[in-house]
């Protein structure tokens, strides 16, 4: 019976599902991609990831781990991260799901949601989910918003605000 057991493991392992990150015809996996968004020599974005797979027949890239980098000139104006993401490589729009936070640099305000929609055109970013801001004392709460990435213009809906004890 203890010979039986390994030999029983390595066949149920064999005949397992091959690991959700190995790639599908015409796709290729990259390990800690960066790529950057530039204009007149200068980044307006910067993405960084973990993992990723590179669908080209579908124009979308999936990412793990994302943080991504807005600038003004060489100055961080904020990051995002999240746990995953994807962008529409044609459309130039991104979306970053699973406890997404944004961090505005120079007004030290902290969004949290769990969706979160980018629009390089547009040069905005939005969601229909809650949203909860951290500023100093002040906590704002809402269901959906659009902003820009810096959180410098922000249109909250459904919001409420409080003030939060020492």
């Amino acid at each position: 019976m203890k010979r039986l057991l390994p030999v029983l493991a390595a066949a149920l392992c064999a005949c397992s599902e091959p690991k959700a990150g190995l790639p599908v015809e015409g796709a290729s996996l990259i390990e800690r991609l960066s790529i950057a968004e530039a204009d007149s020599g200068a980044s307006r974005w910067r993405l960084k990831a973990l993992t990723s797979r590179m669908e080209e027949k579908k124009g979308v890239i999936f990412f793990t781990s994302p943080a991504v980098k807005f600038y003004d000139g060489e100055k961080v104006t904020s990051e995002i991260t999240s746990l995953k993401g994807q962008i529409l490589m044609r459309e130039k729009e991104a979306e970053l799901t699973g406890a997404v936070k944004v961090n505005a640099v120079k007004d030290g305000m902290l969004l949290a949601t769990e969706r979160l929609f980018y629009s390089s055109a547009r040069n905005k970013i939005w969601t229909q989910e809650k949203i909860t801001i951290h500023k100093g004392n002040t906590v704002i709460t809402g269901r959906g918003f659009t902003a820009n990435p810096d959180l410098s213009e922000i249109e909250i809906k459904h919001q409420e605000t409080r003030m939060a004890g020492k």
